[in-house]
């Protein structure tokens, strides 16, 4: 299993900073975090839970998409519970070490983890030309509603789409 991690999303979650946007990718965030810019929250009041669809198939675009979203998250969650289980350092619920320290720590062992699996080197890190400007958010009501209409009307169509896809191939 091949690990990538940011060190932004660290950042992010540490102080609340903006986190540069990679080209054409967003972060798999819960339904705590608002559609916004980069950020893509499974549909809210749909069922979400992977244990939900027992014996109960998908009914529509947005249960299928919360239900490939959960799947998603789960597989990135026993990613890290396997680098976790590799590195004990990581798995320290009081760390010893200053914050920066503890980014390149994860990085190093993202590194080291990888080389292991591929017997390869560090081609995770991806080439800053990879990376968009660092978006500033909205600051006015209607500015910040605008990009909550984008990323809604944006994730509505991925679940379209899937939807479709999803019954040309029953």
């Amino acid at each position: 299993m091949w690990l990538q991690f940011n060190p932004w999303h660290i950042l992010f979650n540490q102080y609340h900073q903006h986190v540069p946007h990679i080209l054409g990718k967003f972060y798999l965030v819960d339904a705590g975090y608002g559609a916004k810019p980069g950020f893509l929250p499974p549909f809210r009041g749909v069922r979400y839970h992977l244990n939900e669809w027992e014996n109960n198939p998908v009914q529509n675009e947005k249960e299928l998409f919360n239900h490939r979203h959960s799947s998603l998250r789960i597989t990135v969650e026993r990613a890290f519970g396997s680098l976790k289980g590799r590195f004990k350092i990581l798995d320290d619920a009081t760390p010893f070490f200053p914050f920066p320290t503890q980014v390149e720590i994860v990085v190093a062992c993202c590194i080291i983890h990888n080389w292991v699996v591929q017997d390869g080197g560090d081609e995770f890190i991806l080439p800053e030309n990879n990376f968009m400007p660092i978006h500033t958010h909205a600051t006015s009501s209607s500015g910040q509603a605008t990009e909550h209409a984008f990323m809604v009307n944006f994730r509505q169509e991925i679940a379209n789409h899937m939807w479709e896809d999803h019954q040309n191939h029953l």
